[in-house]
């Protein structure tokens, strides 16, 4: 008898153990297959079908990946929509038309929705949101997921640390002056080393004792529940007398701070939440979902929460591969008609695995879900997805690989106060001819700043071939110096007239004809 419930406990035992080590089975069966490239981005549609535990759905999946590891020029960046002062939800296009005209570097080849949003309000993004290395939005708690992106291609995921807010102070050419701690926001500061800073959500006046440098906002962002705040300004004025603080400005505040002019009226100064550990150089980020759609490899069948995660519906997700490879996938639901079913996370998860992703995140799904490439023979840009709102919904941001290579990171200031020599101002400013710009070489720099019209052209020579159009044009040079020296004042502006063709010889005509007359 013993022996009889001996066996029979043995297999119940080797029952459960089997229960809780078989996967899932997942198949994924291809109807059609198509793939494309374009700019060194792979597209690839998928029509067919999937097989999830015995139950088959029909689905239209849309893939796009690059190894932006392999490619300087070939970059992930995350964009926005967002007004200077607020939040607010834009289409697709609309951000890509954004990027593509807010640098000058960069052409969106395509991209996805990204993080999840406050859709019914502000049009905030939920979790992390990085641009250009300014933190946008720190997101809500601490359970949510991000995705970050480094020059070197590197790509940085899971949960993102922070290092308390900071000050940071740039000159006109994007040197980093001097990071600060700021030790309160909306709060005045407890000792003489404290510096705080207040934004135009707070009512209080600032008392007299303190000094005060007041920002002009050229953006600010502020959470719906007041949990993370965004500054980015230049100076308006410094004071110590008391003042209500007005809409779109913040001001620093400190017993002595700006004593030492670290903020001048060329600067300006980024008020954020400082990422730190492996995050704190992060060119671009995106939030995401609070768990997993896949982790090492595997789907993550765990799985149970997100948004509305037992459900098929459209879905958004971005992965990465161990060998440098990002790519998103957009699973097209809520059209059965089409035969497009939708997925469940867990399914998801798995479709994101098929693909190779080492790690891989849930974004914004259901009508959100939208994917673009551009054509490269019409040069626009087309909806790849179907979406379920047939039409393009209004989101909060985006995520896009994009041609081009990043903007170099100045060199920071190596320490404050500033006590580098200032370079001499380039001599003998002149265009020839040919229309080459020629200036003389100042000993120390490290390369030239152009600026003809107001738009700035680095240079690593003492001469630049021109190419400007008919009419007058405004020119002026300095000599840049890195970390060694101060960059030299800018040399007196110089206007240089350009004519047409035949104006140009009736010119030449008259000099030569005067030249002539004024001969010996």
């Amino acid at each position: 008898m013993k022996k009889i419930l001996a066996l029979i406990l043995l297999l119940l035992t080797v029952s459960f153990i089997q229960s809780h080590e078989v996967n899932a089975a997942f198949r994924l069966y291809e109807t059609t297959k198509e793939t494309v490239f374009v700019e060194g981005v792979r597209h690839t549609k998928i029509v067919g079908s999937i097989d999830m535990d015995g139950l088959v759905t029909n689905q239209v999946i849309n893939y796009i990946g690059a190894n932006v590891k392999q490619y300087s020029d070939l970059n992930i960046v995350v964009a926005d929509n967002y007004p200077a002062h607020g939040w607010s939800m834009s289409g697709l296009p609309v951000i890509i038309e954004n990027v593509n005209q807010k640098y000058d570097n960069y052409d969106v080849i395509g991209g996805v929705n990204g993080d999840f949003y406050d859709i019914n309000d502000t049009g905030q993004s939920l979790s992390l949101h990085v641009r250009d290395f300014e933190v946008i939005q720190r997101g809500y708690g601490t359970n949510r997921n991000a995705v970050g992106f480094k020059d070197n291609g590197e790509v940085i995921h899971g949960k993102p640390t922070f290092d308390g807010y900071e000050l940071l102070v740039y000159n006109d050419e994007g040197q980093l002056k001097n990071r600060v701690p700021v030790n309160h926001i909306n709060q005045a500061p407890q000792s003489d080393s404290e510096i705080s800073v207040f934004f135009d959500d707070t009512l209080i006046d600032i008392p007299e004792q303190y000094n005060k440098v007041i920002m002009e906002g050229i953006e600010t962002k502020i959470n719906k529940n007041k949990s993370g705040y965004f500054g980015k300004g230049s100076l308006i004025a410094t004071t110590t007398n008391s003042v209500a603080i007005e809409a779109n400005q913040f001001i620093i505040v400190g017993h002595e701070f700006n004593n030492d002019d670290l903020i001048t009226d060329t600067d300006y100064a980024v008020v954020q939440l400082g990422l730190s550990g492996e995050w704190n150089d992060v060119r671009f980020a995106i939030g995401s979902d609070a768990q997993p759609l896949v982790i090492d490899g595997a789907a993550n069948l765990s799985l149970n929460a997100g948004a509305s995660w037992d459900f098929p519906a459209p879905r958004t997700a971005i992965g990465i591969k161990t060998d440098g490879t990002v790519f998103f996938v957009v699973v097209d639901g809520r059209n059965k008609p089409q035969g497009m079913d939708g997925v469940k996370l867990r399914e998801l998860g798995e479709i994101m695995a098929h693909f190779g992703a080492d790690r891989a995140y849930n974004l914004d799904g259901g009508g959100s879900s939208t994917m673009a490439l551009i054509d490269p023979e019409t040069e626009e840009y087309v909806i790849l997805n179907t979406p379920s709102d047939l039409r393009i919904r209004s989101v909060s941001n985006g995520v896009f690989f994009v041609k081009g290579e990043h903007e170099p990171i100045p060199d920071p200031i190596p320490e404050w106060p500033d006590n580098r020599d200032q370079l001499p101002i380039p001599g003998n400013v002149f265009v020839d001819q040919q229309g080459i710009l020629h200036f003389e070489e100042v000993q120390g720099s490290i390369s030239y700043s152009v600026v003809i019209n107001g738009k700035e052209t680095i240079v690593d020579d003492n001469q630049l071939a021109l190419a400007l159009p008919i009419g007058s044009h405004e020119i002026t040079v300095r000599a840049k110096g890195g970390s060694a020296y101060k960059s030299s004042d800018y040399t007196t502006q110089i206007v240089y007239n350009v004519y047409p063709q035949d104006i140009y010889k009736f010119l030449e005509l008259l000099k030569n004809f005067a030249s002539y007359n004024t001969a010996p």
